[in-house]
């Protein structure tokens, strides 16, 4: 998939993928998820995938929703709260990617 937004390219081809981002809902539910956590060659983070009509790739259609697929660009700071979501037992995953945003307790 490949979109441009705000004047950059987002390809998940060319990305990395970092980790999966999606839920275990069946397919059947509107709150279904299939997406990955990406970072471009340049350190841009995006969120790339599909969902039903309550997921945040939902589209509007008519007075509703219905299921839809996109690109998502993240902010550091929210790709590594989702990191922290989708990867949180990896706590090296985690530190390879946002190891200068993570410190002792």
């Amino acid at each position: 998939m490949k979109r441009i937004i705000d004047g950059k390219t987002y390809n998940t081809k060319t990305a990395e993928i970092i980790c999966d981002t999606g839920n275990d809902e069946y397919s059947t539910d509107f709150r279904h998820e299939r997406s990955d956590l990406f970072v471009t060659r340049k350190g841009a983070y995006f969120v790339a995938g599909n969902g039903g009509a309550l997921s945040r790739f939902a589209v509007p259609d008519g007075n509703g929703y219905r299921g839809g697929a996109g690109i998502i660009p993240l902010s550091r700071d929210e790709a590594f709260t989702e990191i922290q979501r989708c990867a949180g037992y990896d706590a090296d995953l985690i530190a390879e990617y946002f190891g200068d945003m993570v410190m002792e307790a």
